[in-house]
């Protein structure tokens, strides 16, 4: 890093090997991207032969059948396993079901407010992101675009099917818990992240990185408060396992298993079928992609840390486990991932700065 560098970008003033090796390495996901057939061949949406429900079909209908008889006063876990056996789904093992607070939520709101819950929730995630990008004093003001690219992708809130889908409503409050994350004041982010948990048990890596953030700033209030939550966590898991073993028997149908295995063009066709990419070809996010990791590794922060992991670890989590049916979990990360390209110019700029720069003269007494 040169001396006066600009903070924010970590990209400004590296060496030029490493900005060679940025560059080479973008370049090689777009290429392989772009080549390797992104889109729906890589993503198993629901037929009309699958389970149906009022207009909906597939895993839509199936929570949907859930909720209903939820709101009609049934037990939830009676209705998840009369539901899954009905439309041939897996109840075991117990990842197999769904937590049940979004089906109470549908039940007590109805849908009609439950989605405007969400949609209320989105929007105050898009202007949380747009404050904060632009009264983060070392970004450049232009960094505010950021908030269009949250709107954007929250548009499956005004969906009615995907009221019904647990990742759509955890990811938009990750999206408005990562917007509010502050190191010293972490309390909205937890109590948001501690919603999201409840329904989606695959937030928890998320709650697990800003504990380990805690300790890295020996913060012990946050600490204990991030352990608090895990331990309920843990309290919540007992009982739904609990729960389901009750209403299950041996004889009930077992997962397939999640060992998808697709690798980086399934992650992309995953975030372009989850994201408003799924109007565009395959190419363009085969492009965009790459750039938006790209702009979140550029911005040095604890939040910009903080996004760049959450959005590596759900990739390759993507990558090695999501079957083509289950491209919608990529929901818990497309609102935040296109903000990233909000940085990547800045990020390309000084990229190419460095690979121009030129080499330091060798002095004649060295040779």
């Amino acid at each position: 890093m040169t001396p006066g560098a600009p903070g924010w970008n970590r990209f400004a003033g590296v060496s030029r090997p490493v900005a060679a090796a940025v560059l080479g390495l973008l370049a090689l996901l777009m290429v392989w991207g772009a080549a390797g057939g992104v889109g729906r061949d890589h993503v198993a949406v629901a037929k009309p032969t699958s389970a149906q429900f009022d207009g909906l079909v597939g895993d839509h209908a199936l929570y949907a059948r859930v909720a209903k008889r939820v709101e009609a006063g049934e037990s939830y876990y009676a209705a998840a396993a009369d539901e899954h056996r009905a439309g041939n789904y897996p109840l075991r093992p117990f990842v197999a079901v769904r937590l049940p607070a979004l089906a109470y939520i549908v039940a007590a709101l109805g849908e009609q407010k439950a989605m405007l819950l969400f949609l209320v929730i989105g929007g105050a995630a898009i202007l949380a992101w747009y404050r904060r990008l632009r009264t983060e004093s070392a970004l450049p003001r232009t960094a505010a675009v950021g908030a269009l690219f949250v709107a954007a992708n929250l548009t499956q809130l005004a969906a009615r099917e995907w009221l019904f889908i647990h990742e759509a409503a955890a990811g938009v409050l990750l999206a408005l818990a990562l917007a509010l994350y502050r190191p010293a004041r972490p309390w909205w982010t937890m109590a948001i992240v501690a919603a999201a948990l409840a329904i989606r048990e695959t937030m928890l890596p998320v709650a697990m990185l800003f504990g380990l953030f805690a300790l890295i700033d020996r913060d012990w209030r946050a600490a204990v408060g991030w352990l608090a939550i895990g331990l309920c966590f843990a309290a919540g898991l007992a009982a739904h396992i609990a729960a389901l073993a009750v209403v299950t028997t041996p004889a009930d149908a077992s997962s397939q298993g999640w060992n998808g295995q697709g690798g980086w063009i399934a992650y992309l066709s995953f975030v372009q079928a989850s994201s408003l990419l799924r109007f565009f070809a395959g190419w363009v996010g085969a492009l965009l992609v790459p750039l938006a990791l790209l702009g979140w590794a550029a911005w040095r922060s604890r939040l910009g840390l903080a996004v760049l992991a959450i959005q590596l670890g759900y990739a390759v989590l993507l990558m090695l486990f999501a079957r083509p049916a289950n491209f919608y979990w990529a929901m818990l990360v497309t609102p935040t991932l296109f903000i990233g390209l909000a940085f990547a110019p800045a990020a390309l700029t000084a990229l190419a700065q460095s690979l121009r720069r030129p080499r330091p003269a060798i002095p004649a007494a060295a040779i």
